[in-house]
């Protein structure tokens, strides 16, 4: 283990920082945060606001709602608009709030909500809040890796993604990213941090050498840094085109076995995860329980009350490749034949394999 106060650790740290730039699209300092990702998510609120400034979150999935909920539990006035969770985002409702909320500061959204498998467009969402006076503050956790994010071009204020998803590696790091607008508001801010303090995390990386506040977890930096060179080896389109392929075929298998895409009306659904219905005569726990027992596939369930027993949803992020398709694919259709819910095997396996060409 390196001494996180040594030059060797702090060249390993440089090299993070610099490559994560360039994958993120920025020119903005890369902020190291010991914590998950929803660490970094609530030091975007309690480094950015004030108690009683108003915001607006897009709510259409459950990570949108957490992030509704951290400004909530710090005093700040939410209005919670595209909450639900079945339909496609809407971004004349998006328009329309911006206009209606003349003192909202910022809005809040993820780019991913793996709730739903639902992509939404930051693209679009950011060039609407730069047209009221907003800051835009964006959730990759589960995008980053696995689909584009312009930073800078796509004039976003604050984004967050964790080390566990499409980084490839443990969790517990997650990084932060600020406009110069955000690092502005940062200095306004009246809300009470002190273990995520951004303008303290941004000193310690200008210091003599770069350094992060506190005791490093020096194991996850090195991590996060050998994902990002496997990334920059593959190539960054090469890696987005790789998880969009992957989620094709997964989908197409999907389908194929007659199961319903979970939203079943999404217009953009996610490269990092898909979602679908349990069929009649199987539970969403008991599918999941055979996929581990039987073939050690782990699969996660639906999230909130209405979705946890009827949906499954399947991440395939980071280190995911097309043979993982054809082997979550296939597993699949062998559980739903051994259950009784399929009347003959191979037409989702095959749908995989030609839709990967």
């Amino acid at each position: 283990m390196l001494h996180h106060r040594t030059s060797e650790f702090a060249r390993i740290l440089s090299s993070l920082i610099e490559k994560a730039q360039r994958l993120f699209g920025t020119r903005q300092d890369v902020l190291p945060v010991h914590t998950s990702g929803r660490g970094a998510m609530e030091g975007t609120i309690t480094n950015l606001f004030s108690p009683g400034d108003e915001i607006l979150s897009i709510c259409n999935g459950r990570f949108g709602e957490m992030y509704a909920a951290m400004a909530e539990r710090h005093g700040l006035n939410v209005r919670r608009i595209c909450t639900d969770w079945l339909k496609p985002l809407d971004l004349a409702e998006v328009a329309t709030a911006l206009m209606e909320s003349p003192m909202a500061k910022a809005i809040t959204l993820c780019q991913c909500e793996t709730a739903t498998a639902v992509v939404n467009d930051i693209p679009a969402i950011a060039a609407l809040a730069r047209e009221h006076g907003k800051l835009t503050l964006v959730d990759c956790v589960s995008s980053a890796g696995c689909m584009p994010i312009e930073f800078d071009a796509w004039g976003l204020d604050a984004m967050v993604t964790a080390s566990q998803k499409g980084l490839m590696s443990p969790t517990g790091l997650s990084v932060a990213i600020l406009s110069d607008q955000a690092w502005r508001a940062t200095d306004e801010s009246r809300l009470a941090t002190f273990y995520v303090q951004f303008r303290e995390i941004q000193k310690t990386l200008h210091g003599t050498r770069p350094e992060t506040p506190g005791s490093t977890p020096v194991s996850l930096v090195c991590s996060v840094e050998e994902a990002l060179s496997m990334i920059e080896e593959e190539g960054k389109a090469n890696t987005y085109t790789r998880h969009a392929r992957v989620a094709k075929s997964v989908r197409a298998g999907l389908e194929a076995m007659g199961l319903r895409l979970f939203p079943p009306d999404l217009t953009h659904r996610s490269s990092s995860v898909s979602a679908f219905s349990v069929p009649p005569g199987t539970t969403g726990p008991a599918l999941r329980t055979a996929l581990k027992d039987e073939f050690g596939i782990v699969v996660a369930g639906g999230l909130g009350p209405a979705h946890k027993e009827t949906v499954i949803r399947i991440g395939h992020m980071g280190y995911v490749f097309p043979k993982d398709a054809i082997t979550v694919i296939g597993a699949l259709e062998a559980c739903l034949f051994r259950l009784g819910c399929l009347d003959e095997l191979g037409r989702g396996t095959a749908a995989c394999i030609q839709a990967l060409g």
